[in-house]
């Protein structure tokens, strides 16, 4: 996913949930942050709860190079991170999608209700 506007590269913002954690305990794989990626409060306790690893490409981030850290994912204290609700999540994912694509695309409500439907099965 890379745009080249003016040459620069571009990457997409995933945001990684406690679902997107779970599939990987059954995987057995560590879950991989680049460049703009978000992991939200409640996967990166779920992932500490789990023992899966979150690895950090910090070269992805800064566009200094390919070096990559590994660490365990942090817990967060429980009062400084609260689980979201949907409702924050849908605003959370509403904000970040304007953001990215700059205007807001039509029946973007409906398509962010059918996901986070799909994702709580």
């Amino acid at each position: 996913m890379v745009g080249t506007e003016h040459g620069e590269q571009f990457t997409r913002r995933r945001f990684i949930t406690r679902h997107d954690v779970e599939d990987a305990v059954t995987s057995g794989q560590p879950i991989s942050l680049k460049g703009r990626d978000v992991i939200t409060s409640e996967a990166a306790q779920r992932a500490a709860d789990l023992g899966v690893r979150v690895e950090h490409d910090e070269g992805a981030r800064s566009g200094s190079g390919s070096s990559a850290r590994t660490s365990p994912s942090p817990a967060p204290p429980a009062a400084a991170a609260p689980v979201a609700s949907d409702a924050d999540l849908r605003r959370a994912v509403r904000a970040a999608v304007v953001a990215e694509l700059g205007s807001e695309p039509v029946q973007l409500d409906a398509v962010i209700d059918r996901v986070l439907k799909s994702r709580s099965r």
